[in-house]
């Protein structure tokens, strides 16, 4: 019913002329996976406004992976209960907060109608975001969004609409220093892991805050199964986690490989991903793990549920997904994921599809 009224007050977009911001507001509740497929609409802005100030707000859980991004000024986090727990006194405190920075250009990457009514609340003149199905209503220009595409490139949409130029091959950034490089070295030395050999393993805990959705998270005895098998190829596994929330899938996984080496809740987001780095795949649910592995360039395959990897997953040669092909546009667009049938179908991908595909990547 409220989808229906609000399509009834839609503004239908206007390109707004002669563009020349001097503070651009980029925002993002959250999700680290979301985040990083947004930094190439990052690049594309800071090469449209190359002297604009550009700043990135986004959720504390997900703002590490901004760090030190060469197209952003000013990385600003908030509390991620702000609207995961529909908190409005910290919403209307966020909103002033955003609005005493005194923005000319705002993008909004979530989709909820209530975000482009914050976005407005928040004071800034020109407001870019998406419109599904109406829900963009409260934007000053607004990109539809339904149809299958990556999430990449419905971002990089909203940098378009402002002219910015088209990018050919996307990339994903997330900046490591040399501490976060010299620390994967030690640890490979320490645990004389062989970069060659080395295949990295992210299982995702239930408690872990970007894999709480179980039609996103891979039964861990899929990927006990895969290590096991992996390791009597004489595969060194890694287990690599930043969570301490990954810590209830450690039993399982280190009474299948004895011998893997655990970084579960031990390291950073930059650590996890110089780790990721060193490896010669990494083999992950859909989660932000996946995106950090291919941000550093390291093969990655995945395993998808009732998610579509045509809209999420690595894209090229060496990033390969692990899916039973299933209707679930409805699903994506709105995040509603309650059927029986979507639930059930991450269950399907069995061990032996995962190591084909690791198996296809490791003998290019």
């Amino acid at each position: 019913m409220i989808r229906q009224i609000i399509r009834r007050f839609v503004v239908r977009s206007k390109a707004v002329p002669q563009l020349a911001p001097k503070r651009i507001c980029i925002f993002k509740i959250g999700a680290i996976g979301d985040v990083l497929m947004s930094t190439p609409m990052m690049h594309a802005l800071r090469q449209r406004f190359p002297k604009a100030r550009v700043d990135y707000w986004t959720g504390t859980w997900s703002a590490p992976v901004l760090a030190s991004n060469h197209d952003l000024d000013h990385v600003f986090s908030f509390d991620d209960a702000t609207f995961l727990r529909k908190r409005v006194d910290l919403a209307i405190r966020l909103a002033r907060q955003i609005a005493a920075q005194q923005y000319d250009l705002m993008f909004i990457l979530d989709k909820h109608w209530s975000l482009a009514v914050f976005g407005r609340m928040c004071g800034v003149p020109v407001r870019i975001g998406f419109d599904r199905e109406g829900e963009g209503f409260a934007h000053t220009m607004a990109v539809q969004y339904g149809p299958v595409k990556h999430e990449v490139d419905y971002y990089l949409d909203l940098a378009y609409a402002v002219g910015a130029k088209h990018v050919r091959q996307p990339k994903l950034e997330l900046a490591l220093s040399p501490a976060d490089r010299r620390f994967a070295q030690r640890f490979f030395a320490d645990h004389k892991l062989d970069v060659r050999k080395t295949i990295g393993i992210v299982p995702g805990g239930a408690k872990n805050p970007g894999q709480q959705m179980a039609i996103r998270r891979w039964p861990v005895e899929g990927f006990a199964a895969v290590a096991r098998a992996l390791a009597k190829e004489g595969w060194q596994i890694v287990l690599i986690g930043r969570s301490p929330g990954d810590d209830d899938v450690l039993p399982a996984m280190l009474q299948a490989v004895p011998d893997a080496v655990n970084a579960i809740g031990t390291t950073t987001i930059q650590q996890s991903a110089a780790l990721m780095e060193r490896c010669k795949v990494i083999v992950c649910n859909d989660s932000g793990p996946m995106h950090i592995a291919a941000a550093v360039g390291t093969p990655t395959v995945s395993v998808f549920g009732a998610t579509d990897p045509h809209r999420k997953a690595p894209r090229g040669a060496k990033h390969l997904w692990v899916w039973k092909p299933i209707d679930c546009v409805r699903a994506e667009m709105f995040g509603g994921y309650t059927e029986p049938r979507l639930l059930k179908n991450i269950l399907k991908v069995k061990p032996e599809h995962v190591l084909k595909a690791v198996h296809k990547l490791v003998n290019k």
